[in-house]
């Protein structure tokens, strides 16, 4: 067996078998799993809202009468025709309110009222319709025809259309509640973004702290070369990350039918719910843009905090060394979370195509369809470029540090690191 394989099975099992590894593994899918469980409860516990919509006038009551008795907003208590038994109904939390119509000086007027403990009432939707019915008495009472009460009544005709454009500039359109979809991943890919990149980092900043704290280096490094040693942890902690998307992908292929054919078919209300979403119109290219990017993303943090934990010589130091990676990676959280909020200022525009910055951000800028796909190729060549340099400065510090102990703080031990790789140039001089 080779050398380079060897550390990389010991690296690779060593935490597949972890505690960590396995809850990194099923934290997103507990979660999913509780949003799903919270979500269908709300659907299934749900009730209408119920209203009584009574008038003590009897020329009023015909009006009242022909209101709807049931739509989108609410369910109205058609047995309940005085404000008597509304408020006894309403004693008995049987109803979440009621409305009471009057006429005054041939004006109408309603006065609502609620239970505290009920449902919200839909006021715009009682209001809309009181409306309606002030301008149909008003109507009666001044004796327009039937065409001019028509005309009178007809409600203005509104369009809502909502485009998004492609790389070529062509408009498409999209649902109105696909701002809401897009929020929803954008956010989504911040935050998973935000857990894998630290967990990961984490990871391989304590793997070398570690084997430099029980002085194991010194013996591991007398058979196998410093740089094997490296690119073994490094490739080992891709393979986590390969294996880690697969479990979710075969739980996706898996999981598509069991959804479709039982969640569906037991709760028709969330298939109902869900039918009115779809992901961001341009999922395909999305879907692949946010894997590279997450693989590229961890990857590049990953070689950052390996070079950070060759600083330290404990675990315990570990986690103060990637504080700065840290730090970056919070930004660029929090500036995910903003791009997928609809926040498309310069700031948000010119990070995209930062590195280390990049990865959280420009996937949910792709997300929220405020970047095109293109771009997001782009920014991603970026982040690779810088990848593969940041893997070389890595290394180099790497191996001028595997063997140092000190107690000294991280600048100290950067600065002493330097001077070593400085001196080494010198002495490798003619």
């Amino acid at each position: 067996m080779s050398k380079f394989r060897i550390v990389f099975r010991q690296v690779y099992l060593k935490n597949l078998k972890s505690g960590t590894y396995i809850w990194m593994v099923l934290a997103p899918l507990v979660f999913l799993l509780i949003g799903g469980v919270i979500t269908i409860g709300i659907v299934k516990t749900q009730q209408p809202v119920n209203v009584a919509l009574v008038t003590p006038q009897a020329e009023l009551a015909p009006l009242v009468a022909s209101l709807p008795k049931k739509n989108d907003a609410y369910q109205r208590a058609t047995k309940i025709t005085t404000e008597a038994q509304a408020k006894q109904a309403l004693s008995r939390s049987k109803l979440d309110g009621y409305a009471v119509l009057t006429s005054q000086n041939n004006q109408m007027k309603v006065s609502y009222v609620s239970r505290a403990s009920g449902q919200g009432l839909p006021f715009s939707t009682l209001d809309a319709q009181f409306n309606q019915l002030s301008l149909q008495y008003q109507a009666e009472r001044l004796q327009l025809s039937g065409a001019a009460l028509q005309t009178l009544l007809a409600p203005i005709k509104t369009t809502q259309t909502t485009v998004a454009f492609n790389d070529q500039g062509k408009a498409e359109k999209r649902d109105n509640n696909q701002q809401v979809v897009n929020t929803i991943v954008a956010t989504a890919v911040s935050v998973l973004m935000m857990m894998f990149i630290m967990m990961y980092a984490g990871m391989i900043a304590s793997e070398v702290a570690a084997e430099k704290g029980t002085r194991i280096m010194e013996i591991v490094l007398s058979s196998i070369n410093v740089n094997t040693q490296f690119i073994g942890k490094i490739v080992a902690i891709l393979a986590l990350i390969m294996t880690q998307l697969g479990v979710y992908v075969v739980l996706g292929l898996v999981g598509k039918p069991l959804v479709t054919h039982y969640l569906f078919q037991a709760f028709p209300a969330v298939k109902s719910m869900l039918s009115n979403f779809k992901l961001p119109g341009l999922a395909a290219g999305q879907l692949v843009l946010t894997g590279l990017f997450l693989i590229v993303g961890i990857m590049t943090y990953t070689v950052l905090a390996a070079m950070l934990g060759s600083l330290v010589s404990t675990v315990e130091q570990a986690q103060q060394a990637i504080t700065p990676l840290s730090m970056v990676a919070v930004l660029a959280y929090i500036l995910g979370i903003m791009a997928g909020n609809g926040v498309n200022n310069p700031l948000i525009k010119v990070t995209a195509f930062v590195p280390l910055l990049s990865p959280i951000l420009a996937p949910a800028r792709v997300s929220a369809e405020a970047m095109s796909v293109s771009a997001g190729w782009l920014s991603l060549l970026i982040s690779v470029v810088v990848l593969v340099l940041l893997y070389y400065v890595s290394l180099i510090f790497y191996r001028a540090n595997v063997l140092v102990y000190s107690d000294s703080n991280l600048w100290q031990s950067w600065r002493a690191s330097w001077r070593i790789l400085t001196n080494r140039q010198r002495q490798s001089r003619p």
